[in-house]
Order: C-alpha cells, then structure tokens, then sequence
C-alpha cells in the first residue's frame, strides 16, 4: 500500500512538472509574439522615441505648463487604451472630446508598486498640468503575463493620456 502511495505521489510531480513545462513554453511563446508585434508597430508608426529603461515608450504631443509632476501629488487623468492591435479597451474621454470621471492616483516612485499600471505612473513624472502624450506600454510594465479581465497576457498597451488636473503634495488637497 505504501509503495503504491509513493508510486503516486511520483507520478503526480512528474505529470504536474510537464504541465508547468508546457505553460512556461507558452508564456515564453506569448512574449515573443508580444515583442514581434511590438517591433512591427514600431517601424510601421515610424517610432523614433527611445524606451526609458523599463520599456515604456513616451511621445509627449502637447506640451504642459508648470512643474512636471513629482512623486507624492495626486493627478487626474483622462486617458484612451488600446490594444497593439487597436482595439479600445478603456477610456474616460471620447473622441469629440467630451470626458467623464478622471482617474485619479497618487504618484509613487518608478519601480514602486502605485495604483494604476506602472507605465502611466512612470508617464505622468515625464509630464506637467495640461501635457497630452502618447505612450507604448510593454506588458512588464503593464498587466504583465496574467493580463487583466479582457486584456490578454503579454499585452502591450497604447494610451492617449492628458494630465486634468494636479494635486501638490506640498498643497492642502
């Protein structure tokens, strides 16, 4: 009886170890088809932006005024997610420029886990009151290999982001 138990036991890891074999394989598949399709946006929108060190790509199209957002202000946010592929995911402004509900987050050091995904808090530390940009987000420093309800895993995404409104650390809210 014991020796069946065992026998089991080893089978189970053993089954179990090539099920985690094959899902590795797949992630590793999923990332690179993530950064091929990366690399076709790129050429194809004639990127020339280089990423920041963590992958994200920032095009700023409207310059803000004031000082740029620092760590530890609050920000309102309207902003506009695609897919690589183009399909709209999420938005709190439509096209004809009627907008809803800001995002609101505060902004915490790069690197260090905020509220919203890591590439727009790294964003939005590049921008002031009133910038408009337009940003190419890897999944690592976005939803990463388990995506995010209809966000696939290994998605990169692409944001129209325009900062509302500012809150100072330094300033009472």
């Amino acid at each position: 009886m014991r020796i069946r138990l065992i026998t089991g036991l080893i089978a189970v890891v053993i089954v179990s170890g090539l099920f985690y074999a094959c899902d590795d394989n797949d992630l590793g598949k999923l990332r690179e088809r993530e950064l091929e399709l990366l690399d076709q946006f790129i050429q194809k929108n004639n990127i020339t932006v280089k990423p920041t060190k963590t992958g994200l790509y920032f095009i700023e199209t409207v310059a803000g005024t004031g000082d740029s957002i620092k760590v530890g202000d609050q920000v309102d946010v309207l902003y506009r997610t695609w897919l690589i592929d183009s399909t709209l995911v999420d938005f709190n402004i439509t096209e004809e420029g009627h907008y809803y509900d800001p995002l609101r987050f505060a902004v915490v050091p790069v690197g260090v886990r905020a509220g919203v995904i890591d590439g727009l808090n790294e964003a939005v530390q590049m921008m002031k009151m009133g910038s408009v940009a337009n940003l190419i987000v890897p999944s690592e420093i976005a939803y990463g290999q388990n995506g995010s309800g209809y966000i696939p895993a290994f998605s990169t995404m692409l944001f129209e982001v325009r900062i509302h409104k500012v809150y100072r650390a330094s300033e009472s809210n």
